[in-house]
């Protein structure tokens, strides 16, 4: 008997891993839809009661210390950054990665540092909204006492310091933590913020597009990223054709809507960039929810993304 029961035992558990690794997607509410330029914008609303309590297969969150001298004044400045594991964290899998800047005065802890934001990407996960995947959140103050920034030699420390560190400590695709092993590996690869993060990953996008496939700007966009993006693909005509921008925005009581609208609006106009979600065919898309402008509203956009586009 007690041999049985131990079989018992052991069948209810496969079922209950098999259960876990395979959870049904909840429904979702309904959808906000919006009209730009002809084409119609569907933001993807999921259930919060789902969603954000927390999950049966928790991720964690380390911490990585790095240092970096790319910012021409001759010191080398200590920086650290969070970075989310997702649950069963393997060194011998491989995992997407996602860069994330935070918002004006904010920190490191400010978006994975919540804790309904990683009951989201938790359980984004466990329903599989997504592969699992690793993201990184540092700051773009290198000085934080007096929020000293240069956002044009923060892609550099990105590149040079932040990418390396992370990357040799933690399994991702790049086969390398260099040059070679991080343009090898870019379509695992995404750069992401919200409102300043947004200004953040714009100039990433400019200088790094080469690294990372995924560009994905939250309430931080106008009109005027689109020369300089431009002119930015012209650099490097080999990356150029497999770059993809997701751009979002929360709705008209947004501080950054009008802006994420017009920049929407000419790449639609404009022959270079095609609209849609196959990352074969098209080159860019848009979120448009009805949120106010908010770091954490970030976890519906990073949903939509996901659930869309990235890293399909």
């Amino acid at each position: 008997m007690k041999k049985w029961f131990t079989i018992f035992l052991a069948a209810m558990l496969c079922l209950t891993c098999l259960f876990s690794a395979f959870a049904e997607l909840p429904e979702e509410k309904k959808p906000v839809v919006t009209e730009l330029e002809g084409v119609t914008l569907s933001f993807h609303s999921y259930n919060t009661k789902v969603y954000e309590v927390p999950c049966e297969q928790p991720g964690t969150i380390e911490k990585i210390e790095y240092t970096t001298d790319v910012y021409g004044d001759g010191v080398t400045y200590s920086q650290w950054a969070n970075v989310y594991l997702p649950y069963g964290y393997n060194e011998n899998e491989k995992y997407n990665i996602i860069y994330f800047f935070h918002g004006t005065n904010e920190t490191q802890d400010s978006f994975i540092g919540d804790e309904t934001v990683k009951n989201a990407i938790d359980n984004m996960i466990f329903y599989g909204v997504c592969d699992p995947f690793i993201m990184v959140c540092p700051t773009y103050y290198y000085i934080y006492e007096d929020r000293t920034v240069q956002h044009k030699l923060f892609p550099l420390e990105v590149r040079k310091d932040l990418m390396p560190a992370v990357e040799s400590k933690y399994s991702t695709y790049a086969e390398t933590p260099d040059e070679a092993g991080f343009l090898a590996s870019r379509e695992h690869r995404a750069f992401s913020g919200y409102s300043q993060g947004a200004s953040a990953c714009w100039n990433n996008a400019y200088q790094n597009f080469d690294v990372a496939k995924y560009i994905i700007p939250m309430s931080g966009s106008s009109a005027d990223n689109l020369p300089v993006l431009k002119d930015a693909l012209l650099t490097k005509p080999g990356y150029a054709d497999d770059v993809f921008f997701v751009i979002c925005s929360g709705g008209k009581r947004d501080l950054a809507y009008e802006g994420t609208v017009a920049l929407a609006e000419a790449m639609l106009k404009d022959g270079q960039f095609s609209f849609g979600t196959d990352t074969q065919q098209n080159n860019f898309f848009v979120c448009i929810s009805k949120d106010l402008h908010q770091t954490l509203k970030g976890r519906f956009m990073l949903y939509n993304a996901l659930l869309e586009v990235v890293f399909r």
